[in-house]
């Protein structure tokens, strides 16, 4: 038999649109909540400062901490119909799909300013960046997993954790400058189903018979697991200006570093394709790169009265600039074309394949599941009231666009549009009103992506995106989502 790849591990890291603010690391399945509060952006001077625009720790005073934790639910439901419905996988019971996901995001901050021209900030934040569980998608569902987003993702999850040290210095009474290191931990965990031979679902026994009664779907499927984790670095900078109260405006860019991580998996081959004739497993060491993109934040803050503060802003994410771009070959090496690179070998380093292990097919060393990304935004306004010096009630509203093109969605990267908003209370307490505490509450409503002509349609899409069999994109069908999230605050001042 000629060797053959198994397919990537993942074919898409959820990295897009619904972004937790100023992270750039959200993605379609992740809690697009907004941390520290609907109050909380480019130009609000509080501990939250280093995670939106360090330059605003300059506008604090003292010593401040705060801690937003939040929860979100998420529900995700998908359709789909794949060549024309040639494909077996789109045939009564393999329609529907859904991942339920409860998500925790929070960000614990502090902030001090020792002399009128000096400020410190310290905040660690985590996100879940994206994914969804579909190994329920069937009534007591087990290996092999039915569900039609099996080559997209059976199981993904990536979550980040930020840790941003940084500082502000006043140069002149109402201008600030800031910038601060974010040091990142990165992990994932996958599970990825692949069709070496291209049978899409039917065992390779069944094929010169009935193609109606496939009595074992998916048993031709291997299956690649795996979990890693890995640090990277990025920067943060910025510019506050709060010269006049009716007019606080706030800008930052934000460089991330790159998605590195590294750790162990499991390459699982059925029967047929195993030299013992047994299913086997072969332990792998697995690897993951992928650039991501640079994030522009501005808001503008106006204090109407003592009371009320109304303000509006966007978060501009450049995907394209360094994850979207077309690139001159097939499988880029390094940066290019943005693509997320995936290494297989197996614990010695060494390829898999027929040569050290009792496989019939060699799993590619260096595996690519291309982004083509668009840039993309978020848009804003909020407001606050402080309705007694005990009681503040705020809210937002916001709009978010995709940064991923219709046929490049897939069951783990939806990357959907969404309107949406958030609302808060906080109450003061304590002597001199130094202590706060308060609850949150946001909902966003997903618009719904139609996909009529997915790169599985061969031919339609682009070639760069999807070389060979099976296609690295999902399939037509209608993709849809629900995200509820509430939250506490706490803070306190010194």
């Amino acid at each position: 038999m000629a060797p053959s790849r198994v397919a990537p591990l993942i074919g898409s890291l959820a990295l897009g649109a619904l972004l937790l603010p100023g992270s750039a690391l959200a993605g379609s399945i992740s809690a697009p909540g907004f941390l520290a509060g609907p109050d909380s952006n480019a130009a609000t001077p509080n501990p939250a400062a280093p995670h939106y625009n360090p330059a605003a720790l300059g506008g604090t005073s003292g010593v401040r901490t705060m801690a937003d934790i939040q929860t979100a639910f998420i529900r995700v439901n998908a359709t789909t119909t794949r060549n024309g419905g040639i494909d077996p996988n789109t045939g009564i019971g393999y329609k529907a799909a859904e991942a339920s996901v409860m998500v925790p995001v929070a960000l614990i901050g502090a902030s001090w300013k020792p002399i009128d021209q000096l400020a410190f900030g310290f905040s660690v934040s985590d996100s879940f960046v994206g994914g969804g569980d579909y190994t329920k998608a069937e009534p007591d569902q087990k290996k092999p997993y039915v569900g039609h987003q099996r080559y997209a993702g059976v199981q993904t999850a990536i979550i980040q954790l930020h840790m941003v040290p940084a500082v502000a210095v006043t140069p002149i009474e109402g201008l600030h400058f800031g910038g601060g290191l974010k040091i990142i931990y990165n992990t994932i965990s996958a599970l990825q189903a692949a069709d070496p031979l291209h049978t899409e679902g039917v065992h390779p026994d069944d094929i010169g018979g009935d193609p109606t009664a496939r009595t074992r779907p998916y048993e031709g499927d291997t299956y690649l697991e795996g979990s890693a984790s890995g640090m990277s670095l990025g920067w943060n900078a910025g510019i506050y200006f709060d010269k006049f109260k009716f007019a606080r405006v706030g800008l930052s860019y934000t460089q991330n570093g790159p998605f590195k991580a590294e750790g162990e998996g499991k390459v699982t081959v059925p029967d047929y394709l195993s030299q013992t004739g047994e299913l086997t497993e072969v332990d792998a060491l697995v690897t993951f790169d992928q650039p991501m993109p640079a994030v522009i934040q501005f808001w503008l803050n106006s204090d109407i009265n003592d009371k009320l503060t109304l303000g509006a802003g966007f978060e501009y994410q450049m995907w394209n600039s360094c994850c979207g771009g077309p690139s001159d070959t097939l499988n880029p090496n390094g940066a290019e074309g943005g693509d997320l690179r995936i290494g297989v070998t197996d614990k010695n380093g060494k390829p898999i394949g027929p040569d050290t292990t009792d496989l019939t097919i060699s799993v590619a060393e260096e595996q690519w599941s291309p982004r083509r990304l668009m840039n993309s935004g978020n848009y804003a306004i909020n407001g606050g009231y402080a309705v007694s010096d005990l009681i503040w009630v705020g809210a937002r509203a916001q709009y978010s666009q995709n940064a991923v093109p219709d046929y490049a969605v897939s069951a783990t990267n939806l990357d959907y549009q969404s309107v949406g908003g958030q609302g808060a209370v906080r109450f003061r307490f304590g002597k001199d009103r130094k202590f706060t505490a308060g609850v949150s509450y946001a909902k966003f409503f997903t618009f719904d992506r139609e996909i009529t002509n997915s790169v599985w349609d061969i031919g339609n899409g682009d070639p760069r995106f999807s070389p060979e069999t099976p296609y690295k994109a999902n399939t037509n069908g209608t993709f849809s989502s629900k995200v509820d999230i509430a939250g506490v605050r706490l803070a306190a001042r010194f």
